[in-house]
C-alpha cells in the first residue's frame, strides 16, 4: 500500500470518526429537547439538563443494546456455515427461488 493510500483511508476513518461523534451530541441533543418538551407536561417529571439526557442515552443503550457493533440476540445472522449444503440442496433451493421469483425478476 502506498502512502497516498494510506493518507486517504487515515483521513477516511477522522471523518467518519467525527461523523459518529457529532451524530452522537445531535441524537442526545434531540433526546433532551423532547424529553423537556413532552415528558413534563405529560406525567409531570421535572426537565433534565443536556449532561442528563446524555446519561440517559447511554443507559438506555446498556439496557436495550442495538445501534453499535455486532448484532446479538435475536437479531443475529443465521445462516449455515460454508459446507452445509450439499449439492442437491442447492439445486433444490435454486429450484424454489426461481419458482417463487421468476415473475418478479422478468
Amino acid at each position: 500500500m502506498d502512502w497516498t493510500t494510506r493518507r486517504k483511508r487515515k483521513g477516511k476513518f477522522i471523518v467518519v470518526f467525527f461523523a459518529v461523534i457529532i451524530g452522537i451530541l445531535l441524537l442526545v441533543a434531540l433526546l433532551h429537547y423532547l424529553w423537556n418538551l413532552l415528558i413534563p407536561e405529560i406525567f409531570g417529571f421535572k426537565a433534565i439538563t443536556y449532561w442528563q439526557a446524555f446519561g440517559l442515552f447511554i443507559l438506555s443503550k446498556i439496557l436495550f443494546g442495538g445501534g453499535f457493533g455486532k448484532p446479538r440476540g435475536r437479531f443475529r445472522r443465521r445462516f449455515p456455515k460454508e459446507g452445509c449444503f450439499t449439492t442437491e440442496d442447492k439445486e433444490r433451493l435454486k429450484a424454489e427461488w426461481r419458482r417463487r421469483f421468476e415473475d418478479r425478476c422478468r
